[in-house]
């Protein structure tokens, strides 16, 4: 290689240096908003890579203090938690800057493991039938929802409100009757491998599970039937 050659070679060095020193890299400006979006794809990654991730979960941050300036960091952030997953409803985590600006910014995400719920999709009347219209699921945080509440509608299309029900109001097991009072009913036994049906009157209201008593419409006996579905029991013999 020819000294001219060399001699370009070196000066083109010099000249991209000089080019860092009058031009300096631009640090990374995090605004409250980039730390936040930070912090939760970290605590989702960690969440994700458990052996069996649970699935459900809603992630938030807490707001951060408004008084906080965008903070600038010339190096990557150093990203930490004080615990591994399974974590609890809440989680801290730390995000350092190790260069000349050292700062460090604490950031708290809340984990929150969420269920569906069945609630109204319009004004339900005492009385009504319920139709696939009737019912929509919405995901609510699991400590809210009450173990009466319903989970999946299509078991209790058919069924009866007993009370009414406002628009989006979660519906709940004690406000419907799959069997109601006075309802003509199909009563299922199974016996020695054959399945016999026949028809009853319900004299009391039940639910999906609920034992409720049934008169034969045949022999006027009174029998204490399971509810299996809509309009629906089975007795054992």
């Amino acid at each position: 290689m020819s000294l001219l050659k060399k001699s370009r070679r070196c000066h083109f060095f010099y000249f991209l240096v000089s080019l860092f020193l009058f031009f300096p890299v631009k640090a990374k400006v995090f605004t409250k908003e980039a730390l936040a979006e930070i912090a939760t794809n970290y605590v989702e990654a960690k969440i994700k890579a458990q052996t069996n991730p649970p699935t459900g979960l809603e992630l938030s941050v807490a707001p951060l203090d408004p008084r906080i300036a965008d903070r600038n960091c010339d190096s990557e952030l150093v990203l930490s938690t004080p615990s591994e997953p399974p974590f609890n409803r809440q989680v801290t985590l730390q995000a350092k800057c190790n260069d000349t600006n050292s700062w460090v910014q604490y950031i708290h995400v809340r984990v929150v493991k969420m269920s569906p719920v069945v609630i109204a999709n319009t004004n339900l009347a005492r009385g009504e039938i319920i139709t696939t219209h009737s019912l929509r699921v919405t995901m609510k945080p699991s400590h809210f929802v009450r173990a009466q509440s319903l989970q999946s509608p299509e078991l209790f299309i058919g069924s009866r409100s007993k009370r009414n029900i406002r628009e989006g109001m979660p519906v709940m097991l004690n406000q419907i009757c799959m069997v109601c009072k006075g309802d003509s009913v199909s009563i299922y036994a199974s016996l020695r491998g054959l399945k016999i049906k026949t028809t009853g009157i319900a004299l009391e209201d039940g639910v999906l599970g609920e034992q409720v008593k049934i008169k034969n419409k045949k022999s006027g006996k009174v029998l204490n039937a399971r509810v299996d579905g809509v309009e629906s029991v089975s007795v054992n013999i």
